[in-house]
């Protein structure tokens, strides 16, 4: 190989070397959790007799990992580069409605599985959609969730019911949606409290 072919060579070889060391580093991964729930009153009528026992909220597919979804159309969902939830959002919704129910004083003991409370109540969610939503006209966010409470004694189905929420975004990025999911969820908590008081108080 002649040697103005190797310098035309070692030239170009430079210059990738050169690209690659002044290329910008990837962004932080950043992590986010839900913001402090709104207050409550305490349950209408009073609290249920009783303990609850409040289940991890079931998932499928995708919505299910820490992973923060959007959607610009109808049927693509996308998962943000580098934006994640702290905890899958199962776990991160159990928390809250856990810690709604607590806060209402809904039952005499609010309990989760691992406390292994011999329980007279159980509290459990599907979680539909968890998405932030992408338009020429804005941004919102929508949380679904379908969720059913069943008295123990006798298998008796005491509430089914979907609930959904969607929640206008001040912004389009994710840092602007976070707050949104929050009272996303706070409508959704309301409105379960308000179908609790309307139950029977005797577990």
């Amino acid at each position: 190989m002649s040697t103005p072919m190797i310098e035309r060579r070692l030239f170009v070889l430079g210059l990738a070397a050169l690209g690659a060391c002044s290329s910008d580093p990837p962004p932080p991964e950043v992590f986010y959790r839900l913001g402090a729930l709104a207050p409550v009153q305490p349950l209408a009528g009073g609290p249920i007799r009783g303990i609850v026992d409040v289940a991890q909220v079931r998932t499928q597919g995708v919505v299910g990992g820490r992973a923060i979804l959007y959607r610009e159309g109808p049927n693509q969902v996308i998962a943000y580069h580098y934006h994640a939830w702290q905890e899958p959002t199962g776990v991160m919704l159990q928390r809250a409605l856990a810690e709604t129910l607590r806060s209402a004083q809904a039952f005499e003991t609010v309990a989760t599985p691992e406390m292994r409370l011999d329980r007279n109540y159980e509290l459990m969610g599907d979680l539909l959609l968890f998405e932030h939503v992408l338009s020429g006209g804005g941004a919102t966010v929508t949380v679904e969730i379908e969720i059913t409470l069943r008295r123990i004694a006798g298998n008796r189905q005491l509430l089914a019911k979907t609930y959904r929420a969607d929640e206008q975004v001040a912004g389009a990025t994710v840092a602007a949606a976070i707050p949104a999911f929050t009272k996303a969820v706070d409508k959704i908590a309301a409105a379960l409290l308000a179908d609790m008081a309307a139950l029977p108080k005797q577990a």
